[in-house]
């Protein structure tokens, strides 16, 4: 046999104190490969008919021996008689007689092999009965490590003697310790009955089985049949005292004869008419029956103790659950009966306080409405004097005086507190000396401005807030806010009371002017905590509750102490990433940036045939976003504003998601400086 580089051989002849001839081995010929030679000093040590797995066969030099003209004998006549010695396991006789004729090898590995004896030619019960007599022959020098006695089961402990393998002494035949194969070895069968184990075999543990042939079972069977119908013979009561001995001496059982009884009981299971019969010729018996009515009576007896037993210890357990349960009612009882009464008490009081209330209504209702018929006649009396006054005066002489007296400073400060709106021009113009300043697409700087009045555009990186208050600067000017987030500002309130930052004037002046944009820019928003106040803001201005012309644009912190922003606040963030190549960027403010808050519906369907290109967004963010898209200033390409606009909704989409594995986790997530 050989495969996979692996090949079986077996001693066929020892030449020498260190040369042996060895053939290959295949299944069902033992003689049947290649025979060659070979110096191995484990394979020459194991001898005559052992077999051996080798691999890394080489090829060596032909190992040619010597004749004498007068062949010497191996072995002295004085030493023939000696066994050769067990410790190395030598042959006794060696052939000197025979010429290396044969390719001489040298292996990498050998292995030997354990080898078991399988009959053949003979059935199981043939080799039991040869191995109780110690003549069974085996076609091996080195012997076996196992016999097969029955199909699956074999015998391990067993003797070699001069003429056969044998049982041992102490062997009981009805007992004997047989093992069964745990695993599936590989083995090669061959046709002397020889089994060579390729791979280990793994033995379970020993069990006893009862191996006499079938004609011992029965002749024990009907020696105890007889011997139980003797047993049952009444002896009468005349008997003396020592046949009753004698009697009782015959009818027990010692230990080996209730060994030899249990292997005829199986061997009477196997029956099945009488194991049937067994049953109906015990019922007959009126002791068997006797006592079978007393078992049951006891066992009626011990199920109804059983059960009485049980049936108290479940009403104990129900008594003390019942008792419980009634002191807790009668608890909640009281509560009850309490509460009740409070209640009562404090819809007295309630009712008491509503009219006094009441009462104190209508007295101030009274009182307002006393000074407001004063303040209202006071008011008539001063028209009919203006009246009278007005009446008195030329007309002429007030004109000409108001025009007169009206400075000429007055009317320059209303001639330059105008608003300047910036045309479309001049803001395609910024947007362009934003992108350059900023080292940031056109199409990424108009989306931060598009989405500022809608979400919350968040700058990231080492110069996010510089280019955040650029642009707000450049869309505002003077009017833009700059402010800065810190730990002491947690709620929107805080922001609002820093009047250095000037928030709460420009929300004012986004209400007064709901047709411009009032751009401010947060910086360092990870700094503090707003999750307490940035989903108020975003909510609030979404409702209409601030106004909606109010752009804001955000920056993350980059250094110090910075606090973590949990997943439901970072749905409503954009990031974008500001190039390390950013710089400052001129004063580019060149008038006030109208709101166009308004989707511009000839524009829509564009902007969402641009979008639909993108199966990344779902169809509420697509809607979102073209409604964004729609909005997009003249002379700037729709095309790559919807790209960006596509690109930043993904990222912002996948943000609260991936948590720990996205890109921008150092500036929002586990940010402790």
């Amino acid at each position: 046999m050989a495969s996979a580089g692996k090949t079986v051989v077996r001693v066929t002849k020892v030449l020498g104190p260190d040369v042996a001839i060895i053939c290959e081995v295949r299944d069902g010929d033992a003689h049947g490969g290649r025979t060659r030679e070979t110096k191995d000093p484990k394979i020459v040590l194991g001898g005559v008919d052992s077999f051996w797995l080798v691999t890394g066969e080489k090829k060596e030099h032909r190992l040619l021996i010597k004749r004498e003209e007068s062949p010497i004998p191996s072995v002295s006549p004085l030493t023939a008689t000696h066994h050769a010695s067990s410790l190395f396991n030598l042959p006794i006789n060696f052939d000197f007689g025979s010429s290396g004729s044969f390719a001489a090898v040298s292996f990498a590995t050998a292995a030997r092999l354990p080898v078991a004896y399988s009959p053949r030619d003979i059935s199981h019960e043939e080799l039991v009965a040869r191995l109780r007599k110690g003549v069974l022959s085996i076609p091996s020098e080195k012997g076996v490590d196992a016999i097969e006695v029955r199909s699956g089961l074999w015998l391990t402990q067993f003797d070699r003697r001069p003429s056969g393998y044998g049982l041992s002494p102490s062997t009981i035949m009805r007992s004997v310790p047989v093992v069964t194969l745990k695993n599936r070895p590989e083995t090669i069968r061959l046709s002397s009955g020889l089994v060579i184990y390729v791979t280990q075999p793994r033995w379970a543990p020993e069990k006893e089985v009862d191996l006499r042939p079938e004609h011992e079972m029965l002749q024990a069977a009907e020696y105890w049949l007889a011997r139980a119908t003797s047993s049952i013979v009444q002896s009468s009561s005349n008997e003396r005292f020592i046949d009753l001995l004698r009697q009782y001496i015959a009818n027990t059982i010692n230990t080996e004869e209730m060994a030899d009884l249990s292997a005829v009981i199986g061997l009477l299971s196997k029956r099945k008419t009488i194991v049937e019969l067994l049953p109906q010729m015990m019922a007959r018996e009126p002791d068997f029956q006797e006592r079978l009515r007393e078992f049951e009576q006891s066992e009626r007896d011990r199920l109804r103790a059983s059960l009485q037993s049980r049936l108290e210890e479940e009403m104990q357990s129900e008594r003390a659950r019942l008792s419980d349960i009634r002191a807790d009612l009668a608890d909640a009882e009281t509560r009850l009966a309490l509460v009740a009464h409070r209640e009562g008490l404090l819809r007295s009081e309630a009712e008491k306080h509503d009219e006094s209330i009441r009462t104190r209504i209508a007295e101030a209702a009274k009182d307002v409405v006393g000074e407001a018929s004063r303040e209202t006649q006071q008011l008539s009396e001063e028209v009919t004097r203006l009246r009278d006054l007005i009446s008195q005066t030329p007309i002429s002489t007030v004109y000409a005086t108001k025009t007169d007296l009206l400075p000429e400073r007055k009317q320059q400060e209303d001639a330059s507190g105008q608003l300047v709106i910036a045309t479309e021009e001049v803001r395609r113009s910024i947007i362009g000396s934003l992108s350059s300043a900023v080292a940031m697409p056109v199409a990424d700087v108009a989306t931060i401005i598009l989405r500022s009045t809608e979400d919350l555009p968040v700058l990231i990186g080492n110069k996010a807030s510089g280019v955040a208050a650029d642009i707000s600067v450049a869309i505002g000017g003077e009017n833009s806010v700059i402010a800065f987030c810190d730990p002491s500002r947690i709620s929107w309130q805080d922001l609002l009371r820093d009047e250095t930052s000037g928030l709460a004037a420009a929300i004012a002046k986004a209400r007064t002017h709901p047709g411009l944009i009032v751009p401010v820019a947060l910086c360092g928003i990870t700094n503090g905590p707003c999750e307490y106040w940035v989903p108020q803001f975003i909510e609030s201005r979404r409702l209409g509750k601030l106004p909606r012309n109010l752009a804001i644009i955000a920056s993350a912190g980059v250094d110090g102490t910075r606090v973590s922003v949990p997943d439901s606040v970072l749905e409503y963030f954009v990031p974008i990433l500001v190039p390390a190549s950013a710089r400052p960027a001129r004063n580019l403010f060149a008038g006030a940036w109208g709101a166009e808050l308004e989707v511009d519906k000839k524009k829509l369907a564009e902007a969402i045939d641009l979008l639909s290109k993108s199966d990344s967004l779902e169809r509420a963010a697509l809607i979102r976003a073209a409604k964004t898209l729609s909005r997009t200033p003249a002379g700037i390409d729709m095309g790559e504003v919807a790209a960006a606009l596509v690109r930043q909704e993904e990222r912002r989409l996948s943000l609260p998601g991936e948590g720990q594995q996205h890109a921008f986790n150092t500036y929002f997530k586990n940010i402790e400086g």
